[in-house]
């Protein structure tokens, strides 16, 4: 038998399915400058039905 995939392997599977069923998909990233340095923010938009998704870890 195989093992199952890893959750993340799965998960990112899921996101790439369902940006492929929208339209326009986006990867961005935000950077922010403090006084920690630099932070990097990905996320990830997506056309869907008239109206935008957006997630962001």
């Amino acid at each position: 038998m195989m093992p199952f995939p890893p959750p993340r392997l799965l998960m990112l599977a899921c996101l790439c399915a369902t940006l492929s069923a929208c339209s326009s998909p986006r990867l961005n990233a935000g950077l922010s400058l403090g006084p920690d340095g630099l932070s990097v923010s990905p996320s990830v938009s997506a056309g869907l039905g008239g109206g935008r998704i957006s997630y962001a870890p």
